[in-house]
């Protein structure tokens, strides 16, 4: 019995400090975070968009499958770090494959997805992004979870101005 009692708790554990690997940057002096969560997809998703317009009912779709967004990004050389160290402690952690990695200008932006329903969506896309913006060096990570249609997710991505949403535009036409 104290052995099922003992690796309950370090089950527990070790979920936590699992899903506490990037909440910890939410209130970061020298982090920049944007956490969107299902409550604000519900209320976007209730705007009065005209039905007739075929891209906004899919763009009404997309957020109203979405769970969590989360951006993080930091000039701070120590928090880049950190950042690396807890991305790296992440995917060996999780169940996430690798969807693509561009280096383009200085940039290395890596992309890893965790399965959906089906081939066509994901539970999560999970970006990382090491490189610079207008001469600075920055890192940024994102984690988008829900129901994601990989088809349509770049267009969010895109809308909300996340470094490398490009490139995943660009991966979405090739695919």
């Amino acid at each position: 019995m104290k052995k099922s009692i003992i690796l309950a708790l370090i089950g527990m554990i070790s979920i936590t400090g699992y899903s506490q690997n990037f909440e910890k940057y939410d209130s970061m002096k020298d982090v920049d975070a944007v956490v969107m969560t299902s409550k604000m997809f519900k209320l976007l998703s209730k705007v009065d968009i005209s039905s007739n317009d075929p891209e906004a009912q899919q763009y009404l779709d997309l957020i109203d499958n979405l769970k969590e967004i989360r951006i993080y990004t930091s000039n701070l050389s120590s928090v880049r770090s950190q950042m690396a160290t807890d991305v790296s402690s992440y995917l060996n952690k999780s169940s996430l494959d690798e969807l693509m990695r561009v280096s383009e200008d200085g940039n290395n932006i890596k992309f890893y997805s965790k399965p959906g329903k089906n081939d066509n969506f994901v539970s999560e896309l999970f970006m990382f992004m090491e490189g610079s913006k207008e001469g600075k060096p920055i890192s940024v990570i994102m984690s988008i979870t829900g129901n994601l249609d990989l088809t349509k997710i770049s267009q969010l991505t895109s809308e909300l101005k996340v470094p490398g949403s490009k490139e995943l535009k660009n991966a979405n036409k090739g695919s």
